[in-house]
């Protein structure tokens, strides 16, 4: 469906074709990972990281729909395994994340979220980029203790229709339970809730914690304070971040 131009102010539409001529000048490729236990605001930050260092936003989840609706190679054979009842390999998740990087979309660099969770995928992530001499920039690890996560995700309230997210304690609709733009109900997930969020959070410290002195030992990681606001927390990733136009 096309845009109807007439909707949009003169300065905005001056405003993205700059950005998109910064974009097609940029020279620094951005390759990054956002490393951190669920609620700790990865996702929050990526639409802002994504449009400021002109990078594609790969998200595994989204990625993996993605591919099994386009019926990609790899896509397919993620498709059979899910059909079959069976987890999504690690071979299966790289090949799609190699498709994706190999998009035009991320021509400029990708921003990483949600993959790797575990040592052996970060060490495929490692040999797939290097079979293209490329190399990770920087990897992001987002620190956030334990019971500020169970706050977080708990609290958390989302409109179906658009995705738009509130929070009860840090983000409240200005109707309890109600949709700002809409009206409607908000839900809370099904995977956020207490029992839920303590299971996830094992398992990130079980499987996901290790990278982070993987990735310090090849001195590319770097700590934020995750338990700050939003703009804090994107002041300190953009502060150790290279390329932002």
């Amino acid at each position: 469906m096309p845009y109807n131009l007439a909707s949009f102010s003169t300065k905005s539409l001056l405003d993205e074709l700059s950005h998109r001529v910064k974009c097609s000048e940029k020279q620094e490729i951005t390759r990054t990972i956002l490393l951190g236990p669920p609620g700790c605001g990865k996702g929050t930050q990526s639409p802002a990281l994504k449009y400021d260092f002109c990078a594609c936003h790969l998200a595994t989840g989204d990625m993996l729909r993605a591919a099994v609706g386009a019926e990609t190679p790899t896509g397919l054979k993620a498709k059979a395994a899910m059909e079959a009842g069976e987890l999504v390999s690690d071979e299966i998740v790289c090949g799609i994340i190699a498709e994706n990087i190999d998009s035009p979309k991320c021509s400029k660099g990708f921003i990483l979220d949600g993959f790797p969770r575990t040592l052996p995928q970060a060490e495929m992530l490692n040999t797939m980029l290097e079979k293209t001499g490329a190399s990770l920039t920087k990897v992001i690890h987002f620190d956030l203790p334990d019971d500020v996560v169970v706050k977080r995700v708990t609290g958390r309230r989302i409109h179906p229709g658009s995705g738009r997210s509130y929070h009860t304690m840090f983000k409240p609709p200005k109707v309890a339970n109600v949709d700002d733009v809409t009206g409607e109900p908000l839900i809370q997930r099904k995977d956020d809730n207490e029992e839920t969020i303590v299971t996830r959070l094992q398992s990130y410290h079980t499987k996901t914690s290790p990278l982070i002195d993987f990735y310090k030992q090849q001195g590319i990681l770097a700590t934020v304070n995750a338990d700050q606001s939003i703009s804090e927390v994107y002041k300190q990733v953009t502060s150790v971040l290279p390329g932002k136009v």
